[in-house]
């Protein structure tokens, strides 16, 4: 399976095939991604998150990766924009990514 990341930012893949989207997260911040389709046709089938702590151990507050799995529909191009950002708040995303699959 193709993986996008932040240092990542474009793959090609075959339509119906499954690719994600790993990006780094700290949900105890408040802070978490929002990932909106801006072009092409893909459908979400799974959302995930991978703490980076070991298994077992009980660290609060630790981070970890938010892992989004996508379903490519259509052939061409499709699009992705994230927005790491607190949902209650009005200010800028902290960070903004842009991802590019194309879809054969």
């Amino acid at each position: 399976m193709q993986k996008l990341t932040e240092a990542f930012n474009t793959i090609s893949v075959k339509k119906g095939e499954t690719f994600t989207v790993e990006l780094d997260s700290n949900p105890s911040t408040g802070y978490g991604w929002d990932l909106q389709l801006t072009a092409g046709k893909a459908s979400l089938v799974k959302q995930d998150f991978r703490s980076s702590t070991p298994p077992g151990s009980m660290i609060c507050g630790a981070g970890g990766t938010e892992i989004y799995t996508y379903k490519a529909e259509e052939m061409g191009t499709i699009e992705l924009n994230a927005d790491y950002k607190r949902s209650w708040e009005k200010n800028p995303p902290a960070k903004t990514c842009q991802f590019h699959v194309n879809v054969k």
